[in-house]
């Protein structure tokens, strides 16, 4: 029942954040998607509209079957030719190096093992792919990261999320060489919420 209805209510929660420069911030991101692209935790799909010419197979891919169903409809929508599957980021069910970009979009705060993720992440992506990644993370403020910690068992019981991780820490630690990182906040969001990455990073071709 949780699950349902906060797939229901994700876009109208996010709406005032991705309005006030949130969905901007995906547009540049995905600017940079290109050949065949998986996007892992797809959510509703507010990262559809986004994808350019550039990318010519999109795999979209999500565990959670009420969101699964809304990203179905938006990509019917706009973007008919996306394929869509029930798969976790641990266990992605495509072949080695098989794409040449993968996404990620606030995702990484509510994987179970960043880690775990980011190797099989790295492992269907072609050597020297990208990774473009959007997340939102553990604040440098020692006062908001304790609250950060406080509030985690909160946010998981409701949505998953872990809103103190260090995932700059968690990429850096991965198969892929992070290139280029901008540090940001997520506009109209509870302080806890705000600080926000986005960036590039390149699979090692040796990982």
């Amino acid at each position: 029942m949780m699950r349902r209805l906060f797939a229901a209510l994700y876009d109208t929660i996010g709406k005032g954040s991705e309005e006030a420069g949130m969905r901007e911030e995906r547009r540049q991101l995905l600017a940079g998607a290109e050949g065949a692209t998986i996007e892992i935790g797809a959510g509703t799909g507010l990262n559809l509209q986004h994808y350019p010419d550039a990318v010519t197979r999109l795999v979209l891919v999500e565990p959670d079957r009420h969101m699964r169903a809304r990203l179905e409809r938006r990509a019917n929508e706009l973007r008919p030719t996306a394929e869509i599957g029930d798969a976790s980021a641990d266990h992605l069910p495509f072949p080695d190096a098989t794409f040449d970009t993968a996404v990620v979009t606030l995702v990484l705060c509510s994987v179970p093992d960043q880690q775990a993720a980011l190797a099989e992440i790295a492992r269907v992506v072609k050597p020297s792919g990208r990774l473009l990644f959007l997340e939102h993370v553990r604040s440098d403020d020692p006062k908001v990261a304790k609250l950060q910690d406080r509030a985690r068992p909160v946010y998981h019981w409701l949505a998953g999320c872990n809103p103190n991780r260090a995932t700059l820490g968690a990429l850096e630690a991965s198969p892929f060489e992070v290139e280029s990182v901008t540090h940001g906040e997520v506009p109209k969001a509870p302080k806890i919420e705000r600080p926000l990455i986005a960036g590039v990073a390149r699979r090692s071709p040796t990982a």
